[in-house]
């Protein structure tokens, strides 16, 4: 069963509805969500919007307001970019996506960019603002790319220029404590192993 729900000025909505159903299946069961944005990776003139993919156990969209909750087992997906949770609330203005919200026992969010680069991160809440290209992560937060690794408790990552900054806000005064401090792991790459074999001089 497919829906389209149009608002009351009849126009299209930035997210159309399609909900999959099964014999005994209460109708709000399973939503699959299509809707269209750009992407920080064509964030450029020219350039199509990519189609977002949701799919959740339960979703409840509010037209008018542009604001929508997914619930269970969510997955919201953009070309290379995938964004996993219990709870994943999008706020969309003008037909745009703006705001995307996410909470988990972690969130993950995972990224491949145009030049094979994996960028993972995970904490136990996300937000997304796609107009400044920035995903907050705070709680238990981590953010993995080409073996080196950042914890803290709050993350800002810029997904456009790729710049990770950790830490609480720099108004704060007061010492973090040790559940608190940045902490970074970085992984050398293999440093090449020297020859053991000697040089032999010419037989006498």
């Amino acid at each position: 069963m497919n829906r389209i729900i149009k608002n009351r000025t009849g126009r299209l909505p930035a997210i159309l509805l399609l909900c999959t159903l099964s014999p005994g299946m209460p109708t709000s069961s399973i939503a699959d969500v299509v809707a269209t944005t750009r992407s920080a990776d064509t964030a450029t003139a020219g350039t199509e919007a990519e189609k977002i993919f949701i799919n959740a156990d339960r979703m409840q969209m509010n037209i008018e307001s542009g604001l929508s909750v997914y619930t269970g087992n969510v997955k919201f997906s953009q070309g290379e970019l995938v964004l996993t949770g219990d709870r994943i609330t999008v706020q969309q203005r003008e037909n745009e996506v703006e705001r995307v919200t996410v909470i988990g026992k972690p969130a993950h969010y995972n990224h491949v960019t145009k030049k094979g680069e994996n960028i993972q991160a995970k904490s136990e809440k996300m937000v997304y603002t796609a107009s400044r290209n920035e995903l907050v992560l705070t709680i238990n937060a981590q953010v993995k790319q080409t073996g080196h690794q950042v914890n803290s408790q709050r993350i800002v990552y810029d997904t456009l220029k790729k710049i990770v900054i950790a830490g609480e806000k720099a108004d704060s005064f007061d010492a973090p404590d040790e559940n608190q401090r940045v902490k970074i792991t970085l992984t050398p790459k293999t440093a090449p192993q020297k020859s053991s074999k000697k040089a032999t001089g010419k037989a006498q």
